[in-house]
């Protein structure tokens, strides 16, 4: 049967009591405010003693079958066991509530418990047979009780060690902290008395002597009285700690053990361990006021009231506009034959909505809440009333698949349309699509279980679960044109650090991004199954690779940088050929990276580049991860004007020239290349220079080709940094003597 809760608003704020059932190995929850139990919390082996954390979020039970259990008030589900050796009977929590110390009756140790990991850090020896324990207000001192070596073992706190013993009668049991921390009191099992002990010099000052034995003591908010139980007499004692006298007695018809009062000090809880009930009393009167049944034979030895529980998490609110979903990897391989668990520690895959009706008092509504694309609701699952009022929620129908209902009943008339339900737990999913989920209320069980338009007072629905790519590898596209003279100034600077290219020793191809999704495109992490947000080292095997292709056969080396100027290497490629380098990253990530190319003064070659993730997954059974690109890097194409005159003249008593016209608003370089007929060694001087924007340059040929071994003629190719539209060129010879002028168009090799 699945844990029922009531009223777990933090603006309530009515207490809770946690009664440890050791026959029945469960923890019985009331409502202070009804005084009816609202949860059944199963534990550990015999629950005996209880502690509620200082601020109510975590309730400790010591089991008596070597155990533990802490529970999360917000949710009244078990979310640690601790196992310890022996009989874990006394607990309590130091002040901060970061450590809880617990007895291990018989091993004759306490034991120190990190609450942030509920884990045990450390232990002392004490006497022998520890049963009670308490720390003085400000933390510094741990008091024990032990009940066959008739002693109270004092521990300093600081350095977990024992710094003193105080002679206890017989019989030590459970033992109470004045609210001043001046005075500690002793329930004396067998010596049928209170021992009060000066907490300054740890010395007995006084006993207050009664005919049965004491079994437990509560003292009062304001630390005048004292309220007595008995295993032994089937009466309370009343103590007036001021004048250290019986007050009276209380008749209870049965065997008592654990006490404790309200945070407001205006009533104490008594457990009756054979009539399997809690009696409630009036501090002011000491009036019955009421008698709860609980579990079977409730010890509950310590202090067991929480002061409200803990705010709920809402988790994915149906009613938000929009509504938020969880967001989980992609990469997940979940489905029907192999579900997998989505894990809620910290309530964000909670599923709330508003109730949208409001109660009359004793009102019974039935409420569903259902989810497609095969979400299911793990066992654990809860349902938890969060409002103002109070209202009781019946069994869960439905766990394990894909849609529950239950009852909800108004206890007060203050339950209303605005108060939320919340359905904590964990989740099953059986595939990667997004799950959309709707609350719905019904007016009659039969309706709330077969969904529906019949019956049904009110429904919302909204997105509850979706799923995305946890890495990207990304292109940085404004930074990464094609690198030509069209469009770079100066030409080719994309992708070096000098230009042209093919005049430096090192140049930059492209920039690049590949990691998690949250650093690459700025998008939300997507979660693991556990809950945490995934990582790269938690997805991607050692073998994972960067690949580039590309034109890398003038390459001395490939490597990445930081830095648009290529100056810093972080990882030389693992591998590179002529058409693709390699980089092997692993779970590491590459952001902002640029992929440089060092070519040792050969000219970077013309050639497009790619970029590929080659990925393998970590754990193929739980994550398959997929390749990304390959993307466009980047691309050198040397497109800037080429110009050619195919026979270019020197006769004697000629003038030949060459005629370069820039149109354009830039100054433009350019470079003559010199080609012969075979056997004709030419020699050449003036092979580069810059044609000024906006202007015509003359070329003197015979400045350039200064002497032949054969015919003084050749083949001009000039290449120019600019685009073609703007750079015309014409070849001219001239006869000064005849006037006889012949003039060509130079051509544009590939388009003739």
């Amino acid at each position: 049967m699945a844990a029922l809760l009531l009223g777990a608003s933090q603006v309530a704020a009515q207490p809770y009591a946690y009664l440890p059932n050791s026959n029945s190995n469960n923890v019985s929850v009331v409502d202070d405010a009804t005084q009816a139990v609202v949860a059944t919390i199963p534990v550990g082996s015999q629950p005996w003693g209880v502690s509620v954390s200082p601020d109510s979020s975590l309730v400790y039970i010591g089991n008596r079958g070597g155990s533990v259990s802490a529970i999360d008030t917000s949710t009244n589900t078990v979310v640690a066991t601790i196992g310890v050796v022996g009989d874990a009977i006394g607990v309590t929590f130091s002040p901060d509530g970061s450590v809880a110390y617990v007895v291990d009756f018989s091993g004759n140790v306490v034991r120190a418990i990190d609450t942030a990991t509920h884990s045990v850090v450390n232990s002392v020896a004490v006497g022998s047979n520890p049963y009670g324990l308490v720390t003085t207000p400000d933390g510094s001192k741990l008091y024990v009780s032990n009940y066959s070596g008739n002693s109270i073992t004092v521990i300093d706190t600081g350095t977990f060690t024992v710094t003193g013993s105080i002679p206890a009668g017989s019989g030590p049991l459970q033992l109470a902290m004045s609210p001043d921390g001046t005075r500690l009191v002793v329930a004396n099992g067998f010596n049928e008395e209170l021992l009060i002990v000066d907490t300054a010099t740890d010395t007995v000052t006084g006993t207050v002597g009664f005919s049965w034995r004491a079994s437990g003591v509560a003292i009062s908010n304001d630390g005048t009285m004292a309220v007595v139980t008995s295993d032994s007499f089937t009466s309370l004692v009343i103590v007036d700690l001021v004048t250290l006298t019986v007050d009276s007695t209380i008749a209870m018809g049965t065997q008592t053990w654990g006490v404790d009062f309200t945070p407001d000090g205006s009533q104490f809880y008594v457990s009756m361990v054979n009539s399997d009930a809690v009696r409630i009393f009036d501090t002011a009167t000491l009036a019955v006021s009421n008698t709860v049944a609980v579990g079977s034979t409730p010890f509950a030895h310590g202090n067991f009231f929480a002061t409200g529980a803990a705010s709920i998490a809402q988790g994915v609110q149906l009613d938000a506009n929009p509504a938020a979903p969880v967001v989980y990897a992609q990469e997940i391989i979940a489905s029907p034959g192999s579900p997998v668990t989505l894990l809620n520690p910290a309530g964000d895959l909670n599923l709330s909505a508003n109730l949208g009706y409001s109660f009359s008092i004793g009102e019974v509504r039935y409420a569903r809440f259902e989810c497609d694309n095969g979400l299911r609701f793990a066992a654990g699952s809860a349902a938890t009333y969060d409002g103002s009022g109070s209202a009781g929620l019946g069994a869960i129908n439905g766990l394990g698949g894909s849609a529950m209902h239950f009852s909800i009943t108004a206890n007060d008339n203050n339950v209303t349309a605005s108060d939320r339900l919340v359905i904590t737990g964990d989740r099953q999913i059986t595939g990667t699509n997004g799950v959309n989920c709707t609350y719905s209320l019904y007016d009659f069980p039969s309706q709330a279980a077969a969904g529906g338009a019949a019956g049904r007072v009110y429904t919302v629905s909204g997105p509850y679960i979706r799923f995305a790519p946890s890495y990207a590898l990304e292109v940085d596209a404004e930074g990464n044109p094609i690198a030509n003279v069209e469009s770079t100034d100066p030409a080719y600077s994309e992708f070096t650090n000098a230009a042209p290219t093919f005049d430096v020793l090192l140049g930059r191809i492209g920039a690049f991004s590949y990691g998690e999704v949250q650093d690459v495109t700025g998008a939300v992490q997507p979660l693991t199954p556990a809950g945490p947000a995934i990582t790269l080292a938690g997805l991607m095997h050692a073998d994972t690779a960067l690949v580039f292709a590309g034109d890398f056969s003038a390459a001395a080396d490939v490597f990445f940088s930081p830095l648009a100027d290529c100056s810093v290497n972080i990882q030389s490629a693992d591998d590179f050929s002529d058409l693709e380098a390699v980089f092997t990253i692993g779970s590491n990530d590459a952001l902002a990276h640029h992929l440089c190319f060092e070519a040792g003064g050969v000219p970077m070659l013309a050639s497009e580049y790619t970029v590929m993730l080659d990925a393998v997954s970590a754990t193929p059974a739980l994550y398959a991860v997929a390749d990304r690109g390959p993307l466009d890097l980047g691309e050198i194409t040397r497109n800037g004007t080429e110009l050619q005159a195919p026979l270019a003249q020197i006769p004697a008593g000629w003038l030949s020239r060459m005629v370069l016209t820039n149109t354009g608003s830039k100054d433009r370089e350019y470079e003559i290349v010199v080609m012969g007929e075979t056997g004709n060694t030419i020699s050449t001087d003036n092979l580069a220079g810059t044609v000024k924007a906006g202007s015509t340059l003359v070329v003197e040929l015979d400045d350039v080709l200064t002497g032949f071994t054969g015919l003084p003629r050749a083949t001009l190719n000039v290449t120019v940094a600019a685009p073609n539209r703007t750079i015309q060129g014409l070849y001219q010879i001239v006869n000064p003597d005849s006037g006889s002028i012949s003039n060509h168009v130079m051509v544009r090799p590939g388009t003739n």
